[in-house]
């Protein structure tokens, strides 16, 4: 049986056959080259150690509470790192940011508090204040003051108040019931008054809700 094709190969030592060597050169070196690089790259990415940090996915304001939606994680280069850096979304999830935070940012222990717990004999109440609270963030600890209806010591109303949380905050803010006061207050203070709700001793309580009636109270922090 006789077979032939059309397409014959060049002869040995021709020009058209050792352009077509030639090329097949160049090209395989390029392949080559492309693959060295490829593989260099990432024997090089292999070698860059990454840690997982915690970084805002929306911005969170100042005295916020920091919802599961607003962070993620993601790895960084741990050389880029430092060791205050927060590596899971469980240890500032329903804290309370101590700055504000802008999307991308990542976190840091400082940038958030753990949500505070009413100390064990103590009670909450909510207590208008003539200065101003916009300060002030859950977890604080304050001396409240009264600046009229009494005198010297007794002027001091509780010393370790700890701030559970601040309504009114900000121009426009919301400032919710008002528990622990009365219409009397507004008429004294006016619309700079704010109220905080804080835990103390109940003998303290008691001095606040009697001379908040009489006059302003003040929060002085600690």
């Amino acid at each position: 049986m006789v077979t032939f094709s059309i397409f014959q190969a060049p002869a040995r030592g021709s020009l058209k056959r050792r352009r077509a060597l030639s090329y097949a050169r160049r090209l395989a070196a390029a392949l080559c080259a492309g693959l060295a690089v490829l593989f260099g790259l990432q024997a090089v990415l292999a070698t860059i150690e990454t840690s997982p940090v915690v970084v805002a996915v929306n911005p969170i304001r100042r005295g916020a509470t920091i919802g599961a939606e607003d962070v993620q994680v993601v790895a960084m280069p741990a050389g880029a790192l430092g060791p205050s850096m927060v590596e899971e979304t469980a240890d500032v999830v329903s804290g309370i940011a101590q700055i504000d935070i802008a999307a991308g940012d990542a976190i840091t222990v400082h940038m958030a508090r753990n949500a505070p717990l009413a100390p064990t004999g103590t009670t909450v109440i909510a207590v208008r204040l003539a200065s101003s609270p916009d300060e002030l963030l859950p977890g604080d600890e304050v001396s409240l003051v009264s600046a009229v209806g009494c005198d010297g010591a007794d002027c001091m109303l509780a010393e370790n108040a700890l701030v559970m949380g601040v309504k009114g905050r900000g121009a426009g803010g919301d400032d919710g019931d008002d528990s622990g006061g009365s219409g009397s207050l507004a008429s004294v203070y006016g619309d700079d008054a704010k109220t905080v709700s804080c835990a103390m001793k109940p003998e303290d309580a008691a001095k606040v809700m009697e001379l908040q009636e009489a006059g302003a109270v003040i929060a002085v922090m600690r």
